[in-house]
């Protein structure tokens, strides 16, 4: 179970939003919630004063919620700040806002957020706000694979923030292999469903269960990233919540990968994932 949670603010207004997620974790797990912000050298005053409201507003929030929260603000280089704070007060899960700006770059592991990502020595959800008004998600698309690297630990974000929002999960999977491609696109039969990842769905609905929420199963032919992003819009999805690894990333920025492309096309919020075990 995670026993603290960061929201790493910045000076967008979409940090905001990914930080009300972390705060609807933190109130499902009990856990403690660190609001941080760490302004750059030569932020203008105005911004820095900004984030500040931002920062009283989630506070409050958090508060109302129960949360044992505390409020942090520093200046300095962002990344480096961050990662000291999360060895020096075991932070087991960090919430970090990406934006369409970040993602309009090829090599985008040169932002903040992917830094963070990358490097910072706990869990963390990197998060995608496209609809900053829709935090509170009814329906949560989880997209799986054969493998899962995780999984509890997946499990236990995708519970936390159903049962938080009172939210039905679909649990999602597109198969890889090209000749289904060529069948077209659509659901696919019992018969042609992958068995590991029909196991992986079971042992992921059992996990879920203690969360008593809703869930279901669905199967859809087509690329993956396209696949996921058709059924979010389709289906009137409010967050995805998908899965992702350091590997992953850094491998897209040569060849590309589903986590980026889904990235970059979501017509919904969405958090990559990122697990890094528990207990740091």
């Amino acid at each position: 179970m995670y026993r603290h949670i960061l929201a790493a603010i910045n000076e967008h207004s979409n940090s905001e939003a990914a930080a009300r997620y972390a705060v609807a974790a933190a109130a499902a797990a009990g856990a403690s919630l660190t609001l941080a912000f760490v302004a750059p050298p030569g932020l203008p005053l105005e911004v820095v004063r900004s984030v500040e409201a931002a920062l009283e507003r989630l506070f409050l929030e958090a508060s109302a919620q129960k949360v044992p929260v505390q409020s942090l603000l520093s200046t300095g280089e962002p990344v480096r700040q961050l990662k000291h704070l999360v060895r020096e007060q075991h932070v087991d899960l960090a919430f970090v806002a990406t934006r369409r700006e970040d993602l309009s770059r090829r090599y985008f592991t040169r932002t903040i957020a992917r830094r963070l990502s990358l490097t910072l020595p706990c869990s963390v959800a990197l998060v995608r706000v496209v609809h900053p008004g829709r935090v509170i998600s009814r329906h949560l698309l989880v997209p799986l694979r054969g493998t899962i690297p995780h999984l509890e630990e997946r499990a236990l974000l995708v519970g936390l923030l159903a049962q938080a929002f009172g939210a039905r999960v679909t649990l999602f999977h597109a198969p890889r292999r090209l000749e289904r491609f060529f069948r077209g696109a659509g659901e696919v039969p019992v018969t042609e469903r992958e068995p590991g990842v029909i196991r992986r769905m079971e042992e992921f609905m059992t996990l879920l269960a203690r969360f008593q929420v809703e869930t279901r199963q669905r199967f859809r032919r087509g690329r993956p990233a396209a696949a996921i992003t058709t059924e979010a819009a389709v289906s009137r999805h409010d967050l995805i919540i998908m899965g992702g690894s350091t590997r992953g990333l850094l491998a897209s920025l040569v060849s590309g990968n589903p986590v980026e492309e889904v990235l970059r096309e979501t017509p919904c919020n969405l958090i990559i994932h990122l697990p890094r075990g528990f207990g740091v």
